[in-house]
């Protein structure tokens, strides 16, 4: 079976730019023979000429390309190395993983030096619209319809592990919304969020999933992920199980089980509930109700525990 192939960078344009505290906070890269050598003024001028300073592109080129040599090492294939045209496997690619691990968090951490400050001391004190976190100052860019700009700062925050980063960028790859819309990308990002158990990234990856099910396998498992948000009290995914009860096209219409999800998405002040509960109060019995009622309240007495 030939070896899948990727692309692997040789060089890199070397363009004059002092960085002194870049050098001092961010370690050295590994040497990797094909990369060839490799400084941290290097990759600093080659982001600067060829992305325009943006790190975004860049940070996600090297992430996305360690991601697919994990996946082509745990399928036990090998890589060919364009440069050079030697396939490496086995334990010679899982060094090249750890040192491309490496390339990727150094990147990170040059990213972190030499990018400008997204807001400034005197804004962080005055902005009132959202606590300003660095996840808080892309919610704010996102908001004023800089969406280029939310992706930018939460990038290096997904790629760090930040659940809620991680599920906005599938949020933004959905939708479009700086980017060009991609669901493979958005799937991706949406999975990491929704690994960490994270309930508004649970609610995400269910929901792409769902839409996009071929079979009863698929839609088993996207309907768990909604109810595993909807049971961290996530209240869009609350309400996502009531239309799914009350629809009955995924699973047996049961307007009973619909009642309780709604309601607890009422407690939420979920928007949407009240017009679905108007439609449920007259198919749902007063003794189903009472019942369903009930069940909401040990439901969010446990949820206090």
């Amino acid at each position: 079976m030939p070896s899948r192939l990727i692309i692997v960078f040789s060089s890199i344009m070397i363009l004059p730019l002092l960085s002194s505290q870049a050098e001092a906070e961010c370690p050295a890269f590994p040497q990797v023979s094909w990369w060839g050598t490799l400084t941290h003024e290097g990759v600093i001028g080659y982001v600067n000429q060829k992305h325009g300073g943006d790190w975004a592109g860049y940070l996600e080129k090297w992430s996305r390309q360690l991601a697919n040599v994990r996946t082509i090492y745990g399928q036990g294939k090998g890589i060919k190395i364009p440069s050079t045209g030697i396939t490496i496997k086995g334990l010679q690619l899982s060094d090249y993983i750890d040192k491309l691990a490496q390339r990727v968090d150094i990147n990170l951490c040059l990213s972190k030096e030499t990018e400008p400050a997204t807001v400034s001391e005197e804004s962080k004190t005055s902005d009132k619209k959202f606590k300003i976190t660095v996840f808080g100052q892309g919610v704010n860019a996102y908001r004023a319809g800089d969406f280029k700009l939310a992706r930018e700062i939460w990038l290096p925050l997904a790629i760090e592990g930040n659940a809620k980063a991680q599920n906005a960028l599938g949020h933004l790859y959905r939708k479009g919304l700086g980017v060009v819309v991609d669901l493979a990308v958005s799937r991706r990002w949406y999975g990491k969020s929704a690994a960490q158990n994270d309930p508004v990234g649970l609610y995400s990856f269910g929901d792409l999933s769902r839409r996009e099910a071929k079979s009863k396998a698929e839609m088993a498992t996207a309907l768990s992920l909604i109810e595993k948000s909807a049971n961290l009290n996530y209240a869009a995914g609350q309400y996502a199980m009531a239309v799914i009860y009350h629809q009955g096209k995924e699973v047996a219409a049961d307007d009973s089980e619909a009642y309780f999800w709604n309601l607890l998405a009422q407690e939420n002040n979920y928007k949407k509930a009240p017009a679905l509960m108007e439609i449920l109060d007259k198919s749902v019995s007063a003794i189903d109700k009472d019942i369903q009622s009930e069940r909401v309240k040990e439901w969010l007495a446990k949820l206090k525990k």
